[in-house]
């Protein structure tokens, strides 16, 4: 036991893990260093954001109290889309690091107020198509959406595999506003098996990043038509 341990502490000297933002030596298990979680800290605390988007209204001028279009009826994002949460999101999406998209939900469900939550009955991710997830082996939202009910102590809150995305589609990254929209219309729709578990259910719709809202307004239509009470979006960042 004591060689085991005095050889794993030897190689963490040697090899230390590195924060995935900086790649600065990290003294700890956490994924980011000191410095780099300073910053999401101070991302969070500067953001005004408007109640029904989501946006930081110190960045963008928000309208949404005069056009809101959406079928849900606001967003709550932890954070700004930054470099920092760029590097993050591309760890846990192309890296294979799903417990990275875990540990940030449960770890920063802190910074959701607890009205949020308030009568909600579950928790549901964005989901990939199913070649997409094959490939890459798990669904980031899933992750981030387990980690925030685990959060809030109530692991039966996200429920899996209620949405799915019935063809496949480009990334949004490169996509003007208009072509998000073409893109992932009429993509999801909850299957008539599961149709009984959103009934009358009061949802969140959770995904990582949430930029023109595009397709949580699709995955929010999919789970209207199926007949669920109300919907709310939850991401981890606001682009």
């Amino acid at each position: 036991m004591f060689f085991s341990s005095a050889l794993k502490n030897a190689l963490c000297f040697i090899f230390p893990r590195l924060c995935i933002v900086c790649t600065e030596p990290l003294l700890d298990d956490n994924w980011l260093c000191e410095a780099c979680i300073q910053k999401l800290i101070q991302n969070h605390s500067r953001r005004d954001a408007c109640p029904h988007c989501g946006q930081n209204r110190r960045i963008k001028r928000c309208t949404c109290e005069y056009n809101w279009q959406f079928p849900f009826e606001s967003i709550y994002s932890f954070f700004d889309f930054d470099e920092t949460i760029k590097a993050i999101a591309h760890e846990f999406k192309y890296a294979d690091k799903k417990s990275l998209a875990y540990d940030m939900g449960k770890t920063y469900a802190r910074f959701v107020p607890l009205s949020f939550f308030k009568d909600v009955d579950a928790i549901i991710a964005v989901p990939l198509f199913f070649l997409r997830k094959m490939k890459r082996g798990y669904n980031q939202a899933d992750c981030f959406a387990q980690g925030l009910a685990c959060a809030f102590g109530q692991k039966a809150l996200f429920v899996p595999n209620v949405l799915v995305r019935k063809r496949p589609t480009k990334t949004q990254t490169k996509l003007s506003r208009a072509q998000r929209q073409t893109n992932v219309q009429g993509a999801f729709v909850v299957p008539l098996r599961k149709r009984e578990i959103v009934r009358n259910k009061n949802i969140v719709i959770v995904d990582d990043i949430v930029t023109t809202a595009a397709t949580t307004r699709e995955c929010a239509l999919a789970l209207l038509a199926a007949g669920c009470g109300s919907l709310k979006v939850l991401s981890l960042a606001r682009d």
